[in-house]
């Protein structure tokens, strides 16, 4: 299964278009979709990316809450109502719409970070700052990593 890997910075120009990497997009379009989903994510201010097999994981998520309860209507406002799909226009670029900028603070330039099923979009100082904290705590939890082998009992570490 292919996936959101890598890290790009590309500029925004005036009328809030972004070039998609190449890379994103064909793991997007691979999933059946010329775009991609964005929404502003419930962890900080940055903007989640998908493709739809994991927009449909999210849906799963929310189905297993009770579709009355104040929790699930507060994550799906946010997961669902406040999506948007970023159809690529034939230059590979998208329109960030700016109520998604001004949640992550976005202004002339956007990084992408791929996290496998999904992607951020990152003010690049606020991107950096948060991969600099994020590799020293990686590093404080890699024995979480398990080789496939160990936990089947083939001797790898």
């Amino acid at each position: 299964m292919e996936s959101f890997r890598g890290r790009f910075t590309n500029k925004i120009d005036a009328k809030g278009r972004v070039s998609v990497p190449a890379k994103f997009r064909s793991v997007a379009t691979a999933q059946g979709l010329s775009g991609v989903i964005c929404f502003p994510s419930i962890q900080g201010q940055v903007i989640e990316g998908c493709g739809p097999s994991f927009s449909g994981v999210i849906e799963e998520m929310l189905e297993r809450l009770d579709p009355f309860s104040a929790e699930r209507d507060m994550l799906a406002s946010v997961l669902i109502g406040s999506s948007s799909e970023l159809m690529f226009d034939g230059d590979g670029r998208v329109v960030l719409p700016e109520e998604l900028r001004e949640h992550a603070g976005i202004k002339d330039e956007a990084t992408f970070v791929g996290l496998g099923q999904k992607f951020q979009i990152w003010e690049p100082a606020a991107g950096a700052a948060f991969f600099a904290e994020a590799l020293a705590k990686a590093r404080a939890h890699g024995d979480l990593l398990k080789s496939p082998l160990a936990l089947a009992g083939g001797g790898g570490k």
